[in-house]
């Protein structure tokens, strides 16, 4: 996924414990995922449509519906932007390369390898749980189901302890937190709640197990319809857990909209604030509904309710840097991609303040289903604008600008389309299966807009590699610093710390280089 030098060795890539190599792993998986992952989102769709069964019974609807979350969240969202971290916050804070690079490797090939045995034990009937019965031969795939997730989740936590260690030990002379870029500081946060919130999550995959290979302990395991072994697991793409997957698009957005704009960051300090109150209120594991049903309890309200404050904290702080700078009239496809990450993870917060709400009954409806998709897809389109912003230094070519705006808008429009419809659902009493029995009048006109936006969404991510693979074909080495950056992963062709005459006294090294064109700027603004 890089454009290198042919003389290089598959064995040397394999082996190689350089940050960029690991992260191209993280990122060409997460990447391969999306496509079917999309396509699996499309038939889903389609099953809801009355008179439609492409999975042969509810059991097999039950296991690719629950397929889908798992993928989209565990699968796709996080390692995407674990990829990224793993290549771009050792440049940022000025290391030479990431902490325990070897740790980050292994966890990529556990990535890989849970991601594998996940697939291929629900295919073969596995998944976590049935709603028709549980035959012993389920039993089995659902216990390799299992073991893929718990592999799946430890390999995110390395990852994150690695990344975490980066930015905490590895800076630079003179760079303190407080300096730390907003990505850097972003996934420092996101690593800190997935580290605290991912343990409990094994703590359920390892009861579940228990319980099934151990006798009759609470779940009655295998007599009978068993859907509590995914709703022992459900609050992972519930609130508040889900939006820890989002964290880091904050962090996206503060990156970019600064260089667009050509100055500073506005209140970068108040920005790293702003993340890491949203990290707070994207601490799960305490909200599991399975053992105690905690809706309309105050701490739960509380976190659903606050959840938009730093959400729209970080579009003001985007928009006031944008109006004092010289944003251009035309964005470029790494602006639009962050602008529409916020914008979704806006429709996402805003859909989670109202679930929170009790008056309104939405537990148990496709309000569900559509945060996950609104804020998995937030994640994603600010993923794909940092792919695109990065790409010189991920994979050391420019991607198109025109294909990079027709994805960005697809996925814009795809995920809007998706989440809005099952959300608008959700309000007309969808239950959250969706099954054929629940779709009538305008909950069927839900459904044929989600299966719209979904096909949208399909359609962006094959356009996402057509983008990839036209500028690693075309081979063309990019420019150090195409943007004029103001971090330290733009100061040279190589790594930042040989550079040896940097020294961080902000944020923005790079810009602090250029006070005559910062002076400029800020007349300009005035």
């Amino acid at each position: 996924m890089t454009v290198r030098d042919p003389s290089e060795g598959l064995y040397a890539r394999l082996a190689s414990s350089d940050h960029k190599t690991i992260g191209q792993l993280w990122i060409a998986t997460a990447l391969l995922l999306l496509v079917p992952t999309a396509v699996l989102g499309v038939v889903l769709g389609l099953e809801r449509v009355d008179g439609v069964d492409l999975f042969a019974g509810t059991n097999g609807y039950f296991q690719m519906w629950t397929l889908y979350r798992f993928a989209l969240v565990l699968m796709v969202a996080a390692p995407l932007f674990v990829g990224l971290a793993i290549v771009i916050v050792p440049m940022q804070v000025g290391a030479s390369n990431l902490a325990f690079p070897r740790a980050a490797a292994a966890a990529g090939w556990g990535y890989i390898l849970g991601a594998a045995i996940v697939v291929v034990s629900v295919l073969a009937g596995g998944g976590w749980g049935a709603l028709d019965g549980v035959s012993q031969g389920e039993a089995d795939a659902i216990g390799l189901t299992l073991m893929g997730t718990g592999l799946l989740i430890v390999s995110l936590m390395v990852a994150a302890m690695c990344i975490a260690t980066t930015v905490i030990s590895l800076r630079t002379k003179d760079m303190t937190l407080l300096r730390v870029p907003l990505f850097a500081w972003s996934m420092l946060v996101t690593a800190v709640v997935w580290l605290l919130t991912f343990p409990v999550a094994i703590a359920n995959v390892v009861l579940i197990y228990a319980d099934m290979h151990g006798g009759s302990l609470e779940f009655g395991f295998p007599e009978g319809p068993d859907p509590v072994i995914f709703h022992q697991l459900e609050w992972l793409f519930l609130q508040p857990q889900i939006y820890a997957i989002a964290i880091p698009a904050l962090g996206v957005l503060g990156s970019i909209v600064p260089v667009v704009a050509g100055i500073r960051q506005v209140g970068h300090q108040p920005m790293m604030a702003i993340i890491a109150l949203f990290g707070l209120l994207g601490l799960g594991g305490w909200s599991q509904p399975y053992f105690v049903d905690n809706t309309g309890d105050f701490l739960f309200v509380a976190f659903g309710v606050v959840a938009f404050v730093p959400v729209l904290g970080a579009v003001g702080g985007a928009v006031s840097t944008l109006l004092q700078g010289r944003a251009p009239m035309f964005p470029p496809a790494h602006l639009l991609g962050a602008l529409a990450g916020i914008a979704l993870l806006v429709l996402a917060v805003l859909t989670g303040t109202l679930r929170v709400v009790e008056q309104f009954e939405l537990s148990g409806t496709t309000v569900h289903t559509g945060t996950v998709n609104l804020v998995a897809f937030a994640a994603v389109s600010a993923a794909v604008a940092g792919l695109w912003f990065w790409a010189p230094r991920i994979i050391g070519a420019l991607l198109g600008s025109g294909i990079g705006l027709m994805v960005i808008l697809a996925l814009f429009g795809g995920a809007g389309l998706l989440g809005t419809a099952d959300v608008v659902a959700g309000f007309l009493d969808a239950s959250d299966l969706m099954l054929h029995d629940s779709n009538e009048g305008s909950v069927e006109i839900m459904v044929f807009v989600s299966i719209v936006g979904a096909v949208v969404v399909a359609a962006a991510t094959l356009g996402l590699w057509a983008g990839i693979a036209k500028a690693v074909r075309n081979g063309v080495q990019a420019p150090a610093d195409p943007w004029n950056g103001h971090t330290l992963e733009w100061s040279t062709a190589k790594h930042p710390k040989q550079s040896g005459d940097l020294r961080v006294v902000s944020e923005a090294p790079l810009l602090d280089r250029r006070p005559e064109a910062i002076e400029v700027l800020y007349e300009d603004a005035r």
